[in-house]
């Protein structure tokens, strides 16, 4: 039986390529940084709605939700790719195709697995599969979205779920173990004063400065993974006052919660250092992403890795800032990977190699049905 619908599933997938390139095309072209989902999760609810996905629906989250054969199943698995991307401000997205190079802002993270998940439903549906699961597509996982759809999700269907997956990222590398984050911004006050009367007085831009230098001379370990950014600073009026106020922003991250918690301390202990009767230091934490405990092994890390045996290809595993860090924090089995291969993510030059897609596509189904 699995043989056939293995046969059934790749025609289909092969037969129907220019419809999911299509689809793929559609995603990219609608804009949706994160917290300007809804044109976005409007579009594919009609979708669904078109294809004869009954009961889909809007979460108050944003996420769209659409709940498959799960009606008196006691465990069901989730399938959820994040609608948003990256690029705040781009109104206009008009993918180039360069021989087998798609270019355009988003065409791999994660344009390329939303359209995947609509593809495989609308599959799904024609063939008439019962697959009792779940399918997503989820708001908040690029950036300060601080993994809103993940959470919702989970929060509605975490005590039914047999596993939950993230479709997302590149078709050959699996994420089973999360790296978890906390991100803050730091505002630091001074009274400032100009440059030539007020000489002496405190500069929020060397107090913040030396905040800087001293969080850049804390260890961390290799292994387990730990690592601290600062990623924005900004402050000051003009060139002959002294400046008032700096604000700056710090990620902090690891896989480890024990070594994330060690460096948050020492990041708090340095501020309060730097804290003086001259000088003001104030934070407020942007976002908060959980890690995992170490690797909990199943049975899905056993499936993905069977499939791509069968095709000759190794299987990686590693760590990641994914929507699977809120059901891995929970002990939910979870995994994430996406269906293309590509380079430049983030960046408005981002690029997929189109002969990827259908590999891609038929790995996920694969794993989705077992085959």
């Amino acid at each position: 039986m699995n043989d056939v619908l293995r046969k059934m599933v790749e025609d289909y997938i092969h037969n129907r390529m220019p419809e999911y390139l299509q689809t793929l095309y559609d995603v990219i072209t609608i804009p949706s940084p994160t917290g300007e989902e809804d044109r976005k999760a409007q579009w594919i609810l009609e979708q669904l709605e078109a294809m004869g996905a009954e009961g889909a629906y809007r979460d108050e989250a944003g996420n769209v939700i659409y709940p498959h054969c799960i009606e008196g199943v006691d465990k069901f698995p989730l399938y959820t790719a994040h609608m948003d991307t990256v690029f705040a401000g781009v109104d206009k997205i008009t993918p180039d195709i360069d021989g087998h190079i798609l270019k355009a802002p988003s065409c791999g993270d994660n344009s390329s697995d939303v359209a995947a998940l609509l593809f495989l439903i609308r599959m799904m549906l024609t063939l008439k599969l019962r697959t009792p699961a779940v399918f997503a597509f989820n708001v908040g996982e690029e950036g300060l979205g601080n993994l809103k759809g993940s959470r919702a999700l989970t929060d509605a269907f975490g005590d039914r779920l047999s596993y939950f997956m993230a479709v997302d990222g590149n078709s050959d590398r699996f994420v089973n173990l999360a790296v978890g984050s906390r991100r803050y911004a730091v505002h630091v006050v001074t009274a400032g004063g100009h440059s030539y009367a007020a000489f002496g007085a405190a500069n929020a831009i060397n107090e913040a400065a030396g905040i800087i230098r001293d969080f850049y001379s804390l260890q961390v370990p290799k292994d387990p993974r730990t690592t601290y950014n600062v990623g924005t600073i900004q402050g000051g009026t003009t060139i002959n006052s002294i400046a008032a106020e700096v604000e700056f922003t710090v990620d902090l991250r690891s896989v480890s919660h024990s070594e994330l918690e060690k460096l948050d301390a020492a990041f708090q202990a340095i501020l309060k250092a730097h804290t003086t009767d001259k000088v003001k230091v104030e934070t407020l934490l942007l976002g908060e992403r959980p890690c995992s405990e170490g690797v909990q092994h199943h049975e899905i890390h056993d499936r993905i890795t069977a499939i791509r045996k069968r095709e000759g290809l190794k299987t990686v595993f590693s760590a990641s800032s994914t929507d699977a860090n809120i059901p891995l924090s929970r002990n939910i089995p979870a995994i994430a990977f996406g269906i293309s291969l590509g380079k430049g993510a983030h960046t408005l030059q981002e690029e997929l190699d189109m002969t990827s897609l259908e590999p891609g596509l038929k790995q996920l189904a694969a794993f989705i049905w077992e085959m």
